[in-house]
């Protein structure tokens, strides 16, 4: 009896296949490389932090002088801009892994949720009114909502944007040839330089560069806060999709 009126309450329950194990690996790796290009980018726009001062300078945590340190130490901004270049590249990978895998991966082609186009853009709105209202919850499925795969969308063009930018950034000072040859600088300046004409010159490549930073923050703030909020109040575990996979999905919407 109980496990029938469940039923009647939340509808029949089915597991639902959603991320292969590949794109949780991507998922994770993306993830990861963003917090430290964060982290490092933090850091080389604002330097808090420096070492290798000489011991007649005392130490002051005001004025970041942790320290005085050993030679070694005073390279604390390579460091950083190693990491954040590791990161800038890990990041350049998966986005071209996951734009293959978007179009040709034959389990899961995310093209079928990509944009918003027809009775998808209903099916997003519909989305949007439920997330203010609480009501009338649209069906979800082994694909993503369009809405969510709207904001995706967005968020990979940002980091397309991100990357170009960072390129740009990276490449300003090439001249001539490089370690790989002078074609590498060539399709470096070829692919980025229209940025300086967009945002008016390095200054502003720079400056367009921290502020998608802050959007990708703001992403990130709102992908966890909608995962947990739709895992609480729709009872289906999107939250364990990057995790095992598998969410649930309710044939019935739960009756009033």
């Amino acid at each position: 009896m109980e496990n029938k009126e469940n039923i009647n309450k939340y509808g029949e329950i089915n597991l639902v296949h959603r991320m292969t194990v590949i794109k949780r690996i991507i998922h994770w790796t993306f993830f990861l490389a963003i917090i430290n290009n964060i982290i490092t980018g933090f850091y080389i726009a604002y330097p808090f932090l420096f070492f290798g001062k000489t011991p007649t300078q005392s130490d002051s945590l005001s004025t970041g002088i942790v320290n005085s340190g050993e030679t070694n130490q005073a390279f604390i901004m390579t460091w950083m801009r190693d990491f954040h270049f590791i990161g800038a590249v890990l990041i350049d990978v998966i986005f071209i892994v996951w734009l293959y895998l978007a179009f040709f991966s034959w389990k899961e082609p995310l093209y079928k949720s990509f944009l918003p186009f027809g009775d998808k853009l209903e099916e997003a709105w519909k989305m949007i009114k439920h997330y203010f209202t609480l009501k009338d919850k649209p069906k979800t499925g082994r694909y993503q909502d369009p809405l969510n795969a709207f904001v995706f969308t967005i968020f990979h063009l940002l980091i397309l944007l991100q990357m170009l930018t960072g390129f740009q950034m990276y490449v300003a000072s090439f001249t001539g040839t490089s370690a790989v040859g002078a074609w590498w600088p060539w399709l470096m300046h070829f692919s980025t330089d229209w940025t300086l004409f967009i945002f008016g010159g390095l200054t502003g490549v720079t400056i367009a560069h921290l502020f998608i930073m802050w959007l990708i923050i703001i992403f990130i703030a709102y992908h966890i806060y909608i995962e947990v909020w739709r895992s609480v109040m729709w009872k289906e575990g999107d939250i364990l999709i990057p995790f095992g996979g598998y969410k649930y999905i309710r044939n019935k919407s739960e009756t009033q």
